[in-house]
């Protein structure tokens, strides 16, 4: 897929005329100062670090000055300044959020900025039930917003949907003193616990939520850039488009983690937008989270990840717009409705729009408290839509996560105790990073081993009770966020940080940590050997106790006989990635062929594992279909490694049934194993990830691609 670091080209293709140092724009004021390229570590780049220079980060706004540090003491010191213009505040520049307008797609444009100032900055979305949003709008002729001064000159010009969104960023004032949309006592005891606490405003600060709107705003403009978003659905924006001002019911649960949130949680006015919100409740939310979590008390499954994102997004409108604008993408996709994929635009435009109000609360000091809550929901839209992007052709998601990463990091190195809904951020977020160290050329966003360490950690006493209370750790500590025990995070982890050596050092790269290796393998191996259910995985028949937390995750298979297998998801997920794990390390990090008898031999025993999708049918009627996007990974690595023809078409009816459940990283992951076996066939291995057609462009098969 099309997401891949830019290349530095070789200084030999470079002329003396047009040679040009890059620039970071994000780096530190040491860097800036001398004119060099930052590496942009936090906390301390590495060129801070080498040289032991004070490492810090200007703020949004801030000029940092090119001179030395001589010069720029001598001229502080001057006695020219008035004591009271020091004892003032200083002014802190309007937040800047940039945004495609749809005549840029397609084209490479400089991206516009819209400017918010502190007048709109003060203004709150959250209204009553009576609000509604705002569609008078203007552009300039091209289409693009123009400058607070030809705004009012062009009123009378043709709009286009992100345009007007743009300027009603600007223009829209809503009363704030209406309260924001409700949320249950539950949700308000789960939030009170992350953001009352004035611990917490020691922990994080405005920085922290201006780079992780940055993330946001990067990964909407990146999505509806790469998804040619239509010119002309400026009719879509009326006073009834995404006015969702009911207040959810009131529930008497008071439990700090909500549970079996329903659909009607959220109350939406028109079709679409509850069309659009059961297709996220029913499908995109099984995606993000293919294996449900066993309630113990009532005896049946629920989804902590979507109970969690609906309480927020019950709280922030820009949260709910990203979820419709899902919902709004899969309508789409079953439906190829034009009006369907118009508004998955007109809502991630609308996200951003919304994103404004939420910044600003914590420019007014009565809602400071505020901040974690706004940190919090932002990151949960990130993971959303990162989550989505990772299971497109574009996969470009790494650059977005950067600010996710430093908050993870810095609440995982606070001794204040992380909130519970950030460390279940904290798990959906590790999830990507191993999927990506492992199953990615480019690994995942975090390359030291220090901050891998930091972050992919879940010993501490607090956080396994809080993974517990979501029932992301069920009965024998199988974590149901990425399919297998939750030790075994630990030995994917260390591999991790193996392949990110191996991908830094390139050719290079000699494998001689033998002792690490033996670590590696006795762990897989031992993970193997874990039964939850029944080592076999396929069960003689249904299962004739009643489900507990320690039985769970079995479901039923159709064939096409008419008759019904029965399988132990959490048995075959456990046995799928540990024979995965072990089949990396021999291949990808001590190189040996996959044509050798013990890596076919690991081979077939994981071919095995799924060897009933031959006779099977029918996947959506199964209570957990997603499961086999579950293990798409470990079956990617059989196929890359699969050398009999035998094996071959039980891998492509698996990848077969993983693209009709709308994974369309299965797709190109199958395009790329037909590719290897083809080229092995020849008698060629296939080794250049970035080999290009004729014509020049990648190919299909070996783009980036995350097993998600």
């Amino acid at each position: 897929m099309s997401n891949s670091y830019s290349q530095v080209p070789n200084h030999r293709d470079i002329t003396m005329s047009s040679s040009k140092r890059a620039y970071s724009r994000g780096g530190c004021k040491e860097c800036k100062r001398r004119k060099i390229r930052c590496p942009e570590d936090k906390p301390s780049c590495a060129t801070c670090v080498r040289l032991g220079k004070v490492c810090s980060y200007p703020l949004p706004g801030e000029r940092v000055p090119r001179v030395s540090i001589k010069a720029l003491a001598n001229k502080e010191s001057l006695p020219h300044e008035l004591p009271e213009l020091k004892a003032k505040k200083p002014f802190s520049k309007p937040l800047t959020i940039q945004m495609y307008s749809v005549d840029d797609f397609g084209v490479k444009k400089k991206k516009r900025r819209l400017r918010l100032d502190d007048d709109y900055l003060t203004n709150n979305f959250n209204t009553g039930t009576n609000s509604t949003i705002s569609s008078n709008t203007t552009t300039t002729n091209n289409g693009h917003v123009s400058d607070s001064k030809s705004i009012s000159n062009n009123s009378n010009n043709g709009s286009n949907p992100t345009s007007n969104l743009m300027q009603q960023m600007n223009s829209q004032i809503i009363s704030s003193n209406q309260p924001a949309l409700g949320i249950t006592q539950t949700s308000e005891s789960m939030l009170s616990t992350t953001s009352s606490s004035s611990l917490f405003e020691d922990l994080y600060n405005d920085d922290d939520l201006n780079l992780l709107a940055s993330d946001l705003n990067n990964i909407v403009n990146d999505i509806m850039f790469t998804s040619n978003m239509p010119n002309n659905n400026d009719s879509l924006i009326d006073d009834n488009f995404f006015s969702p001002f009911n207040y959810p019911p009131q529930l008497s649960n008071l439990n700090d983690i909500p549970k079996h949130i329903p659909l009607d949680y959220i109350k939406l006015k028109t079709d679409d937008e509850k069309r659009y919100l059961a297709e996220f409740y029913h499908e995109f939310a099984s995606q993000i989270l293919p294996f449900g979590a066993f309630d113990k008390i009532s005896g049946t499954y629920y989804n902590p990840v979507r109970d969690v994102i609906l309480i927020y997004a019950a709280k922030e409108p820009f949260l709910l717009s990203a979820i419709l604008s899902q919902g709004a993408k899969l309508s789409f996709q079953k439906t190829s409705k034009q009006s369907d994929h118009d508004n998955y635009g007109s809502y991630l435009s609308t996200c951003l729009r919304l994103l404004g109000p939420a910044l600003s609360k914590n420019r007014d000091k009565s809602v400071k408290d505020d901040l974690t809550s706004n940190i919090e929901s932002i990151l949960i839209t990130v993971l959303l839509l990162t989550s989505s992007n990772a299971m497109t052709e574009k996969l470009s998601w790494r650059p977005h996560l950067k600010g996710a990463k430093d908050i993870i990091i810095k609440a995982t190195n606070s001794k204040i105790r992380s909130s519970k809904t950030l460390i279940l951020c904290k798990i959906w977020f590790a999830d990507f990073e191993i999927l990506a160290g492992t199953s990615s050329h480019l690994g995942g966003t975090i390359k030291t081993d220090c901050d891998l360490d930091s972050v992919i950690n879940f010993e501490d006493e607090f956080v396994k009770s809080v993974l517990e209370q979501f029932g992301l750790l069920q009965g024998g500590s199988f974590n149901i966020m990425s399919g297998y025990n939750i030790q075994m995070v630990y030995l994917f982890r260390d591999l991790s940080k193996l392949l990110n050596r191996k991908r830094e050092m390139g050719e290079e790269f000699v494998p001689n940590q033998s002792l690490e290796y033996i670590r590696l393998i006795s762990g897989f191996y031992e993970h193997y050997g874990k039964v939850y259910i029944d080592r076999k995985c396929l069960l003689p028949g249904p299962i004739a106790t009643p489900l507990t937390e320690l039985y769970n995750l079995v479901d039923s298979v159709p064939t096409i006989n008419g008759n019904t297998l029965y399988i132990s998801w959490m048995d075959i997920s456990q046995q799928a990635y540990a024979l995965a794990g072990l089949i990396t390390v021999f291949t990808s990090i001590l190189l040996d062929p996959p044509d050798l008898p013990h890596i076919q031999d690991l081979n077939s025993k994981l071919v095995e594992l799924i060897k009933f999708v031959e006779q099977s049918v029918n996947y959506f009627t199964m209570r957990f279909p997603n499961g086999f996007s579950m293990i798409q990974w470990p079956i990617t690595v059989a196929g890359i490694n699969c050398t009999s023809k035998a094996q071959q078409p039980v891998i492509e009816k698996f990848f077969k049934i993983c693209i009709e459940l709308g994974s369309v990283s299965a797709e190109i992951t199958l395009k790329r194993i037909k590719k290897i076996w083809e080229l092995r066939e020849k008698g060629e291995e296939y080794y250049d990830i970035h080999a290009k057609t004729e014509n020049g462009e990648i190919d299909g098969s070996h783009l980036d691609n995350v097993a998600y």
